[in-house]
This record gives C-alpha cells, sequence and structure tokens, in this order.
C-alpha cells in the first residue's frame, strides 16, 4: 500500500513537473509572438486576390534575378546575402510564399500551379523589369520549373541549385524512396510550435557569423507564422511532383544545374552505407538528367559542399548567375583570342 502512495506520488510530481513546463512554453511563446509582431518587414507587400506577399526588391535594371526558396521557413531570407551581392548588378527580387515569415497566407491551394501564378503577378505588380532569370533551391528548383513552362516569354534564364527531381521515385530502391519521403513530424511540429520549443530547435538555421546574425535573429522570431504553411506545402508536395514532372522541356532558355558533390552529406541521414552510397549515385544522376530540360544547359558540380550550397558556397551561386546577366546582355559569341 506504502508502494502505491509512492508511486502515485511520483506521477503527480511528474505530470505537474510536464504541465508547468508546458505553462511555461506557452507563456514564453505568447511573449515572443507579441515581441514578433513589433518586428518592421524589410520589404514590400503586393496584394493579390484576398491576401498579401511579402517580397524585398534590391538592385536596378535588367534582367530581373528571382529567387525561389525550398521547403523551409527561412522564406526570402534564405536569399539574404546572395541577393545583396547580385544586387549590385542587377534588379533581384526575393520573396515569401503565402503563409511564410511576413507574406498571408490567402487561399489559394498550394500547387505548384498556383504558388507559380502568385509569383508572376508579385513581379508584375512590383514592377520587376523582365526578362527574368529564375534561381530556386531544392523544392524551389521544381517551382521554377513549372514558372518557366508557364512564361517562357518572359523568362532570360534558369539556375536550379542541387534541385529536387520530380521523378524521384524512377532512381531510388522502394526503401530509399520511403526514407527520402517520409517528411518532417508534422503532428510534433505543430505541438512544438505551440509551445516555444520550436523556436529553440531551429534557433541556428544560418551559419553563426556575423554575415547572418540578422537571418539567424528574424527567422526563429517569425516561425510561429511559417510553420503551417511549411508542413502544408510537404502536403501537398505528391501534387506538385506531380505537376513538374509533366514539364520536360524548356527549349532553348539558358540553364544551369548546380550540384552539390561531398560524398559524405547523407552519413547523418542514414545509417546503412549501402543506402549513403546509393543516394548519392541517384542524387547525381538526377542532377544530370535535370540538364535534359534545355537544350542550352551547363552542369556545375561543387566538391565539398551539402546540399544548402547557398550556405556552403554562396560565391558558385553568385559568378553562375552573374554569367548568365552577361550572356543575356552580350548574347554575342565570345572570340578566342589568339
Amino acid at each position: 500500500m506504502k508502494m502505491f502512495n509512492w508511486i502515485k506520488k511520483i506521477v503527480v510530481i511528474i505530470i505537474s513537473f510536464i504541465a508547468l513546463v508546458l505553462l511555461a512554453g506557452f507563456i514564453f511563446e505568447s511573449w515572443s509572438r507579441a515581441k514578433a509582431e513589433k518586428i518592421i518587414p524589410n520589404g514590400q507587400f503586393v496584394e493579390l486576390d484576398r491576401c498579401r506577399l511579402h517580397y524585398l526588391k534590391k538592385g536596378t535594371g535588367g534582367p530581373t534575378i528571382v529567387f525561389e526558396s525550398a521547403l523551409c521557413s527561412e522564406g526570402h531570407l534564405q536569399w539574404y546575402s546572395i541577393q545583396q551581392e547580385l544586387s549590385l548588378h542587377t534588379t533581384t527580387v526575393s520573396y515569401d510564399r503565402a503563409g511564410i515569415l511576413w507574406s498571408e497566407r490567402g487561399e489559394n491551394p498550394k500547387t505548384g500551379e498556383k504558388m507559380a501564378e502568385e509569383l508572376y503577378l508579385l513581379l508584375e505588380k512590383s514592377n520587376a523589369p523582365k526578362p527574368y532569370i529564375l534561381v530556386g533551391h531544392s523544392m524551389g528548383g521544381m517551382l521554377v520549373r513549372i514558372f518557366v513552362d508557364k512564361y517562357p516569354q518572359d523568362v532570360a534564364g534558369a539556375v536550379l541549385i542541387d534541385s529536387q527531381h520530380p521523378d524521384n521515385k524512377k532512381y531510388l530502391s522502394p526503401r530509399l524512396y520511403k526514407l527520402v519521403n517520409k517528411g518532417l513530424p508534422a503532428e510534433f511540429l505543430k505541438f512544438a510550435n505551440a509551445f516555444g520549443l520550436a523556436r529553440l530547435m531551429f534557433k541556428d538555421m544560418f551559419p553563426p557569423s556575423k554575415q547572418y546574425q540578422y537571418q539567424n535573429s528574424l527567422m526563429p522570431a517569425l516561425l510561429y507564422k511559417s510553420a503551417a504553411a511549411v508542413l502544408e506545402e510537404q502536403e501537398q508536395m505528391a501534387a506538385i511532383k506531380n505537376d513538374a514532372a509533366k514539364i520536360i522541356s524548356f527549349g532553348n532558355i539558358p540553364l544551369y544545374v548546380i550540384s552539390a558533390t561531398d560524398t559524405s552529406r547523407y552519413d547523418t541521414l542514414f545509417k546503412e552505407k549501402r543506402l549513403r552510397a546509393e543516394m548519392v549515385t541517384a542524387w547525381d544522376n538526377m542532377q544530370k538528367n535535370l540538364l535534359s530540360l534545355s537544350t542550352n544547359s551547363k552542369h556545375i558540380t561543387v566538391a565539398g559542399s551539402g546540399h544548402y550550397i547557398t550556405l556552403d558556397q554562396p560565391q558558385v551561386i553568385v559568378s553562375a548567375v552573374k554569367e548568365l546577366i552577361l550572356q543575356f546582355r552580350d548574347p554575342s559569341p565570345v572570340k578566342e583570342s589568339r
């Protein structure tokens, strides 16, 4: 009987402790959100149908460099440092997809088609000089694919940075395909977002250097706004892939495919060496297949870089985009010096 009473007391203490921790987390999250609401957006807004999208426009002249983010809560912040540098050479536009950071969610479904339409309207209403050079990372590469197909007359080039391949099922074994497409733990992240844990988990998504100090402070502060939209995009990933898979050609629009080649980049994802080797080979093959989208394509491999080339070796991206800008401005072939 005494043992039962002791166990009962211990259970009550544990439950009380958990309740206090959750209450403290809820209060911390509420305070953090109230504080975040006072942060002044660093860009501007365009009014779409029943929603406002936030964008950051820097630089002058054309063509306009348009950045499309991965499946992430960073939104335009993913490109913040790269945009500063490229804006010295031409107009640049980065933005937050619907529901991310300062952009309102709106009512459009999270399909590739609708997201491309929203981006096009944003560029029109922000008076971004045409044509556009689209730069997309990971999932953003698939969205670029859809945009180029819908508006080819307004596109001067595309850069796919370690882009996802919409037909990855063709390249992966059933087991690896299942692991790769498992996605983020939605229910846990919703819980973590409500009780302040998520902003601590994603506190340092960018390198801990002065260059990324702004991004590291802003992204977790606004995570509560972004989390639901990111999970919604994840839920729609199969449909987005289906939309992108239907597009097999950009014609002769200049296309650069930038691929990470660090063979250790999957070491933390998969325990089995065989799965890691399979993933490296499959990803390399998928990247090479992306080159077939255009008759005017170029493959740039980045040794020593993981999936986030935007952080590991951003200068490779800057150099590639600058090269496309020069090609657009001076399309005449370069004569060899003798």
